[in-house]
């Protein structure tokens, strides 16, 4: 029987690019989906078909998180536009142990963006990166971790 103890917490994550782990603050998009045609036959549909076809529309995961001052941080400079990512892991914990896994392999990123510039707030100065993916693969975990 479950409990609400039981339900993963959606704040506590790890994500690596290239196997560089960086800091997120949210990810959005965790999302895989297909193409379908639906064929309909004769004059009753009450069956149409549905076949799978070719993607043309990639997948797009978003990745923010807030800019930093340190040497450390301009080795994500390094991911902009244009750059192909071989594989992001993202690592979902609860109480420190992961409970899901997510992989993307061959991945490109296709838009970097920064949040605006306003010198009449005191919000955190954000970035976000689009990254264009044909698919996404779950890991489930055994559960009593």
């Amino acid at each position: 029987m479950s409990s609400s103890g039981d339900i993963i917490p959606s704040y506590s994550f790890e994500v690596s690019l290239d196997g560089v782990h960086f800091s997120f603050s949210k990810v959005e998009n965790i999302s895989s989906s297909i193409e379908v045609e639906t064929i309909i036959d004769g004059g009753n549909n009450n069956a149409p078909v549905i076949l799978r076809k070719p993607k043309t529309n990639p997948d797009v995961l978003v990745l923010e998180r807030g800019l930093y001052t340190t040497v450390k941080d301009m080795s994500f400079a390094m991911f902009k536009e244009g750059t192909k990512v071989g594989s992001i892991h993202i690592n979902v914990l609860r109480n420190g142990y992961t409970v899901r896994m997510f992989f993307i392999t061959n991945a490109v990123i296709v838009r970097r963006e920064f949040a605006p510039l306003d010198s009449l707030t005191s919000g955190v100065m954000i970035e976000s990166l689009q990254i264009a993916h044909t698919g996404l693969t779950e890991v489930p975990l055994p559960f009593g971790l």
